[in-house]
């Protein structure tokens, strides 16, 4: 059959037109003997080798995919709906919208599979695309055979009719002939593997009743209903065609025979199930471009002014942690999870470093997110805490079964005209590129961190030119805009709050933003103008504090400025932020996080942050049962660093030492990030009343009183060492998590009658304070 319609034909690829073609003709039929049994169809998505990725990663697919998961029994079902609706209109002739061959899946519906190109894609940000099969034909690894092959099989199938064989066994004794004929049959297929293949097969009885040859060179011999054998063509003998058929049913080995399954099956399932791997560490983001290989690779393709793909063990790691992310970060959906009632939607923004997401997962931006959703979701359905919160503030027909919060990120950083790796698009007049790579005028010296230091670094460095802060701005609108739309688009029947989540770089993109938005609306530039109102922005890991302090800005709640102030007048002496509570997030290694509570008002400084309380039950208690065992290692590492210095010069002032020569500034500076002063601290520290004033500028700022809130911090973090990842592992924390949920779902407000008891650093003899 035939279909000839150019109408349709040009709303699908080529190759996806005649497979939808071939998969219509292959339908259930009735020929002498039995009905041809229906299988069980089980959709599939790779995992391991992405189809596709978005330009900036510069990706070429080097080879097919070998692993495959199911979809859900739900989300497959609805696939396979869609998909026969799709194929009854093109065998009508009915031209089919793109809208029809759209199906949501996954956790949330987050991802998309498009039945017109048989791929799964994100749907709210860029990512790997992956391949889709419509899962038939599976070899005993449970692994869908593409689907060309599968259609031919299947055509072959309803042709043979091995639902009609009968069953022959052959209950001689093997024992010895089986050894000898398994034997000689391997060693004829080694003798005949470099002969040119025969694609037509010669039965044993001049009969191919049993066999078909596909177009790859291979035969399919059918055995009964549900199991077949796939072998090479030039295995085409009367011998070795009756070695297959008289051990086809048997659970040997015969070399390049391999066994298939029609429908999917519970065996098939629990094959599925794989060691789940790392994902690339922290250390690892160093070490890339380390080899003199890689480094004159680097040099060569920064010639040329193109994106490096670095090594293949590179692309290797990058593919595996992108399967290990489709793997184990997305659950699979059921009715229920694939339709919450989301009340609050967190749109979160990314800092500085997302040009090392294009080889490692691991700081790959979406990777980030999907780990702090899955663990607010473990959290509240683990923690009572949680649930019992969103019980409290309920309006009577929230599910309380879900915390019905979504996270989504904002990616921005791939759309900044400056790359690294990449030459600006500007050229002379002879049309010659006009300016060098950042690769073209590195110099050779410690490579590794340099290249660190371009993907990372630098990405403060343009948000501080002009041309590039506007852009940054206007890119990160358009994101904040476009994904709240789809959201809406996608989900009409939300109508909840909406947040922002920034994290380092992306906290202060995200304040600047606000901070342009008019109370009205009118002063807000078009291309910075938000389409939604924020109720919390959360800052994480901020620098806010200290570009506030360089600008010589102080920070002003909304509510406190004049409602008509002119936004764009970048000659005020503060920043207003348009939302309705801010939170400034910071872990105490964080070296990137600093304080903004003393920018609202000086005298705040003397105030500790708010502490985080720990997100799980039970964990404090194990934490201050071991604090003094934290102290004790303290103490010795000190003890050690002074052991591996000159005691005398260690223990003199710098206003001590004679000259130059006798200082140890190395010493010094190790001895005084181990030395915390924590036991000084906690000793002197006391808990005073904020005053009604105090508390109703800072009540102004969020609904709970404080905005500076500091993690937790465990038993073994030491300051040194804890910096090197602190500020990237927030995503990681949950107590980052628990945070969110608690300032998310609760709505208690405090007022000027209310009291809040605040902690003060140590004072000394002197200070003063009136908190």
């Amino acid at each position: 059959m035939l279909i000839r319609n150019t109408s349709i034909a040009r709303c699908y690829s080529r190759d996806c037109y005649f497979k939808l073609v071939r998969l219509f003709s292959v339908t259930k039929v009735v020929q002498e003997g039995k009905v041809a049994p229906l299988a069980k169809v089980r959709w599939c998505y790779a995992t391991d080798v992405p189809k596709s990725k978005p330009d900036w990663f510069s990706y070429t697919k080097e080879k097919e995919p070998e692993k495959f998961i199911p979809f859900s029994s739900y989300d497959s079902r609805r696939i396979e709906e869609a998909y026969k609706k799709l194929r009854e209109n093109i065998g009508t002739g009915s031209a089919s919208s793109d809208e029809q061959a759209i199906v949501e899946v996954n956790e949330d519906k987050l991802f998309q599979v498009d039945l017109k190109k048989l791929e799964l894609s994100p749907v709210y940000w860029d990512g790997p695309i992956y391949e889709v099969r419509r899962g038939l034909w599976f070899t005993s690894a449970g692994i869908p055979l593409p689907d060309d092959i599968s259609d031919k099989i299947e055509e072959g199938f309803l042709s043979k009719r091995p639902y009609n064989f009968e069953a022959k066994i052959n209950e001689k004794k093997l024992n010895v002939a089986a050894t000898e004929d398994i034997s000689k049959f391997n060693n004829s297929v080694r003798a005949s593997s470099s002969a040119p293949a025969n694609n037509v097969p010669v039965s044993s009885d001049d009969e191919s009743s049993d066999i078909i040859a596909l177009e790859n060179g291979k035969s399919v011999l059918y055995i009964n209903e549900t199991d077949a054998l796939i072998f090479p063509s030039s295995i085409n003998n009367r011998f070795q065609l009756g070695v297959i058929r008289k051990f086809a049913s048997r659970p040997i080995s015969l070399m390049s025979v391999e066994g298939i399954r029609r429908g999917y099956s519970k065996d098939l399932e629990e094959s599925k199930k794989s060691a789940s791997e790392s994902m690339p560490k922290i250390p690892d983001l160093f070490g890339g471009g380390n080899s003199d290989s890689d480094q004159k690779k680097d040099s060569k393709e920064g010639k040329k002014g193109e994106v490096g793909s670095g090594s293949k063990a590179k692309a290797s790691a990058e593919d595996e942690g992108s399967r290990v992310s489709l793997e184990t970060e997305f659950e699979n959906s059921s009715a229920a999870k694939a339709n919450r009632k989301i009340d609050h939607l967190i749109l979160c923004v990314h800092g500085i470093g997302q040009v090392l997401g294009r080889t490692y997962e691991s700081v790959y931006f979406p990777h980030s997110i999907n780990v702090l959703r899955n663990s607010m979701n473990s959290l509240y359905e683990n923690e009572t805490e949680f649930r019992k919160l969103k019980e409290e503030n309920s309006s009577g027909t929230d599910n309380i079964e879900d915390n019905g919060i979504q996270a989504l990120p904002i990616l921005w950083r791939h759309m900044i005209d400056f790359h690294p790796h990449k030459s600006f698009e500007e050229s002379n007049n002879d049309n010659d590129t006009r300016l060098p790579t950042l690769a073209q005028i590195n110099v050779d010296g410690v490579k590794p961190l340099r290249k660190v230091f371009g993907d990372v670094v630098l990405d403060v460095l343009l948000y501080y030119e002009p041309t590039f802060l506007k852009q940054i701005h206007e890119v990160v609108v358009s994101e904040l805009n476009r994904v709240y739309s789809l959201y809406k688009e996608r989900n009409p029947e939300f109508n909840g709050k909406v947040h922002i989540m920034g994290h380092s770089l992306g906290s202060a993109i995200a304040y600047d933003i606000l901070s342009k938005q008019s109370s009205s609306g009118d002063s807000t530039t078009k291309t910075n103008k938000l389409l939604f109102d924020v109720e919390n922005l959360f800052c994480v890991g901020s620098p806010i504090g200290v570009f506030k302090l360089i600008s010589k800005k102080n920070i002003v709640p909304r509510s406190m400025v004049p409602s008509d102030f002119d936004v764009n007048d970048d000659s005020l002496p503060y920043d207003s932020p348009k939302c309705q509570n801010i939170y400034n997030l910071f872990h105490p290694c964080d070296p990137v996080g600093y304080r903004m509570e003393p920018l609202i008002n000086p005298k705040f400084a003397i105030m500790k942050p708010e502490s985080v309380p720990f997100a799980s039950q039970g964990i404090n208690t194990q934490i201050k049962g071991l604090s003094d065992l934290g102290d004790e290692i303290q103490d010795k590492i000190i003890k050690a660093s002074k052991w591996l210095s000159n005691s005398e010069m260690y223990t003199k002032s710098t206003s001590d030492k004679g000259n130059a020569s006798e200082e140890n500034p190395i010493t010094d500076i190790i001895s005084s990030v181990f030395s915390s002063g924590k036991k000084d601290e906690v000793n002197n520290s006391k808990k005073v009343a904020l005053s009604k004033d105090d508390l109703g500028l800072l009540a102004s700022a969020n609904k709970d009183g404080r905005v500076d809130y500091s993690l937790p911090m465990g038993v073994f973090d030491f300051s040194l060492i804890s910096a090197i990842s602190a500020h990237i592992s927030y995503f990681e924390d949950e107590n980052t998590a628990g945070f969110l949920l608690r300032k998310v779902l609760g709505k208690k407000t405090l007022d000027r009658t209310d009291s809040k008891l605040v902690s003060l650093y140590p004072q000394k003899d002197g200070d003063s304070t009136n908190t």
